[in-house]
Parts: structure tokens; C-alpha cells; sequence
């Protein structure tokens, strides 16, 4: 399955029965994600899925993704560029910065989740709402961290962490 799945199938099931009746006419059902999610939905996307093995990642510091409606599209690393909504493994006390570049005019930011689907305190970049603007979030990788994600397009603009 692809890695955007899991992160709408949390969100489903954090939002429980009422939650996902009201969403599922923006992420569709377990099995629509299955069905159709072999695809990207944003049109820079080129691919779902992308190199997770922890060797791939370990000189990374710095991320760059950039910003749409649709999902976050991967600009660097070269391992996570076009794949939209990339999973991205980070190690645990390392320092990390990820920059994003709104690209559609529409409000962006990015926020750091928990498992229970919550900010970790104020890891949150400004919102970007002009084409071009771009914020950049340092952080501390630590095992709490699940989900990257955009406070303004929370259902589609997710992506998994994983924190080694």
C-alpha cells in the first residue's frame, strides 16, 4: 500500500465514525485509498513511494518540499524528489531543518505531529501564502514525532515520519 494510506487510515480512525462521515468525501474510504492510491494527485508528483532505508538517509540534514493543495511534492534529498507526500526517516537527536516553498498562492505551513495526531509543542512553521514565500522549521528528531502535515489541508497534505 502506499505510504499516504497509512497516514489517512490514522486519521480516519483518530476522527472516529462521526469524524470520517464528515471527511470521506475528501480522502474516500480505506478501500478507495487502496484502490486509487497508486497514483499521486498532484500533477509535479511523479510517485507515491520512495527509498526509506535508513543508509539513504543518513547524511541528510537539510529537506526541501514544496507546497500544494493536492500534498507536499519532494524537492531534496534527490531520493524524495517529485514523490508527493514522502516519508521521511530522521534520526533520533539529530538536528534537521525542513524548508517548505508554497507553489499554488494558497496557505501552507508545516506542523510536526504525534501518534495521537497532536502538534508537538511548537514545532510549526509560519504559514506561506504567496507563491514563491518559503519558512523553514529546525527541529531535534525525537521518537514522539509521526507525521508531518499542513494545519490548512490536513487530510491531503500529510506525510509519515520515521524516527530511527
Amino acid at each position: 500500500m502506499a505510504v499516504v494510506g497509512t497516514s489517512r487510515r490514522r486519521l480516519l480512525s483518530t476522527l472516529g465514525t462521526a469524524g470520517a462521515v464528515l471527511v470521506a468525501g475528501c480522502v474516500g474510504s480505506d478501500e478507495d485509498a487502496e484502490d486509487d492510491g497508486d497514483e499521486p494527485i498532484v500533477d509535479e508528483a511523479k510517485t507515491l513511494e520512495n527509498d526509506t532505508h535508513p543508509d539513504t538517509w543518513r547524511d541528510v540534514a537539510e529537506i526541501h518540499l514544496d507546497a500544494y493543495v493536492g500534498g507536499w511534492v519532494g524537492v531534496e534529498p534527490a531520493h524524495i524528489d517529485r514523490v508527493e507526500n514522502p516519508t521521511l526517516v530522521l534520526f533520533e537527536d539529530r538536528s534537521y531543518e525542513i524548508s517548505v516553498e508554497n507553489r499554488d498562492n494558497v496557505k501552507h505551513n508545516l506542523a510536526i505531529w504525534d501518534r495521537a495526531d497532536e502538534r508537538i509543542g511548537e514545532y510549526a512553521t509560519d504559514v506561506v501564502a504567496d507563491t514563491g514565500a518559503t519558512e523553514t522549521l529546525a527541529f531535534t528528531a525525537t521518537d514522539e514525532m509521526a507525521t508531518y502535515i499542513c494545519e490548512h489541508q490536513p487530510r491531503i497534505q500529510l506525510g509519515d515520519l520515521e524516527v530511527v
